[in-house]
């Protein structure tokens, strides 16, 4: 398990520490880029003295690891209320679970953006660990759609495969807004993509709708 090495013994303040740090690293990485922010920029950015920086970090590695981690932190307790949320109809379940992450995505923008396009920067052992909670994520989305296959309410032979999809579809809108902007509102495009998961499942727009109280 991936861990940040940190010589403070105070957890707490090393986690406000780990915020401030990736609340700075947002900032620079999306205008400079990973390679070009120096640790200097991220003490100066964050507030914290360069000195001090390496209390609670080892490597610059860390802070890029940090930048996932902060965003994954967003993410799970969407995934852990769907697993625990086993007894809904999948078809409510699957709405919900888009519906949400898509929200979370909608106001990390940036982040998920920077998190794409910087993530070939991550060394072996931090990008399988990041790897690893994607995985998770992708499984949570399966498992959901396995119930709805078993209680012949989705049709799909490769429930796997479909669950890479509507993850990869959660972050569309950071990649390929440009294209989206003019022509949807933000509760439109939930909605569009909603749908268009939905039929691909094999659940007609009528049906998800009336299931999830949207007539």
């Amino acid at each position: 398990m991936r861990r940040v090495v940190s010589r403070i013994k105070n957890q707490e303040l090393v986690k406000e520490r780990h915020s401030q740090i990736f609340s700075a690293a947002v900032d620079l990485f999306s205008k400079k880029g990973y390679h070009k922010t120096s640790m200097k920029d991220i003490a100066e950015a964050s507030g914290i003295n360069l000195s001090y920086l390496y209390k609670y970090i080892s490597s610059k590695d860390d802070i890029l690891y940090i930048f996932y981690d902060q965003l994954h932190t967003r993410y799970k307790p969407v995934y852990q209320l769907t697993r625990n949320s086993d007894n809904q109809h999948p078809v409510v379940q699957l709405q919900q679970l888009i519906s949400a992450i898509l929200d979370v995505v909608h106001n990390n923008h940036n982040e998920i953006l920077t998190m794409y396009t910087e993530s070939r920067h991550l060394n072996p052992d931090s990008l399988m660990a990041v790897l690893s909670k994607e995985s998770d994520m992708i499984q949570c989305v399966e498992e959901v759609i396995h119930r709805g296959v078993g209680q012949g309410i989705f049709s799909t032979d490769d429930p796997f495969m479909a669950a890479n999809i509507i993850q990869y579809l959660m972050v569309v809108e950071p990649l390929r807004g440009w294209n989206f902007r003019d022509r949807y509102a933000f509760h439109d495009f939930v909605t569009a993509l909603t749908d268009f998961v939905m039929k691909s499942l094999g659940v007609d727009e009528e049906k998800w709708r009336e299931l999830c109280g949207m007539q």
